[in-house]
């Protein structure tokens, strides 16, 4: 895809799924898919592919992610600074993450009228400094309001519940998810919930993704995960299209937001656990309470801001069933759904969305 631009743009991506892009001389490129730059191998070859391009290319914008600790995050400092010192007219943007996804989305479509931008993943440092990932977002132009989010629930241990998804099930639901998860040792899920009853090392997080590992461990599908979104991908194979029935779900306001309870979809759901209804049905059910609560907030934001205009992006929507049935159920009532198609709806969309973004109005 080409682009107008009168000046060069580095974007750095994101840090699990990187990829960085160059705008220059009216078109962008992509740079090589990195994976993880935790992996010391990934994070140097990045580092030497933007030096090589700075010193050819020296550009007037870096854009990155909002998060203080990302590695391409430190890395557009370094960089920023480096040019700084050589005298180089150079400015540092930093690019909310479900922002840059849906920046994303709006480039790749070309969408010119305001969007409801649903963004579901599991990881992406909030404006408030909170780990977001359950989010729904006006986008006007370049201005991008959150108007809508699943509550905070505590992590006990940061991303460590990433590949222990049970802390997420004791996180939300208490002592009442200890008789589910008895592949864990009782030492632990003591010393969990003695986190999060005192806050200790326990950020908060609205992320989609989360609420996926918490399910899983209930079930005992995935306690502890060994690759990325096993959890995830597990649920989602339960599923049968054949079940539409939903659990039920509550939306609160607060001032002018709205506010998904997830522990109350958790209890809700806890019931048919208790039940010892099948796995299938509890998945499937989890699945269908999803789209239904998209397709309400929707509804809501819809009259309210006058646009039938939905954006869908994010890791979350990599699973095949919930997105089919999103995009199904939004279209029936008559929403014109947008969806990644061109480039990834997973992280590897993060360095357009920072283009996007970053760049001046064109």
């Amino acid at each position: 895809m080409n682009k107008r631009t009168n000046m060069v743009v580095l974007a750095l991506g994101a840090d699990i799924k990187n990829r960085f892009l160059l705008a220059k001389d009216k078109k962008f490129y992509f740079g090589p898919v990195l994976g993880d730059l935790s992996l010391v191998e990934n994070y140097n070859s990045l580092k030497n592919s933007v030096y090589k391009i700075i010193r050819r290319d020296p550009p007037q914008i870096i854009a990155c992610d909002l998060h203080p600790g990302y590695f391409s995050s430190l890395l557009a400092e370094e960089v920023f600074n480096y040019l700084i010192k050589k005298s180089f007219k150079v400015r540092l943007i930093k690019v909310q993450h479900h922002f840059a996804h849906l920046g994303s989305l709006i480039l790749e479509k070309k969408i010119s009228s305001p969007l409801i931008g649903v963004c579901f993943d599991g990881t992406g440092f909030g404006l408030d400094h909170n780990i977001w990932g359950g989010e729904f977002i006006l986008a006007k132009g370049k201005k991008f309001i959150r108007l809508a989010y699943f509550n905070y629930i505590k992590m006990p241990g940061g991303e460590r519940v990433i590949s222990e998804p049970w802390r997420i099930a004791l996180s939300i639901l208490g002592e009442k998810a200890l008789p589910f998860l008895n592949k864990v040792k009782t030492r632990e899920k003591k010393l969990i919930l003695e986190m999060v009853s005192k806050s200790i090392n326990t950020p908060l997080t609205s992320s989609v993704g989360r609420l996926f590992d918490g399910l899983s461990a209930l079930l005992g599908v995935c306690v502890y995960s060994s690759y990325e979104a096993e959890a995830a991908v597990k649920l989602e194979k339960l599923c049968k299209e054949e079940i539409d029935r939903v659990y039920k779900f509550k939306i609160d306001k607060k001032d002018n937001t709205f506010i998904i309870d997830s522990q109350f979809l958790f209890l809700e759901i806890l019931k048919d656990i208790k039940k010892k209804t099948p796995k299938e049905v509890i998945a499937t059910k989890f699945h269908n309470s999803l789209t239904g609560i998209v397709l309400k907030v929707v509804e809501i934001l819809s009259s309210e801001y006058n646009t039938q205009n939905v954006g869908l992006t994010g890791g979350v929507f990599q699973n095949n069933f919930l997105r089919k049935k999103v995009l199904k159920d939004l279209a029936s009532q008559g929403f014109k759904v947008f969806i990644n198609q061109d480039y990834p709806v997973n992280d590897l969309n993060i360095a357009l969305g920072q283009y996007y973004l970053a760049r001046p109005y064109q």
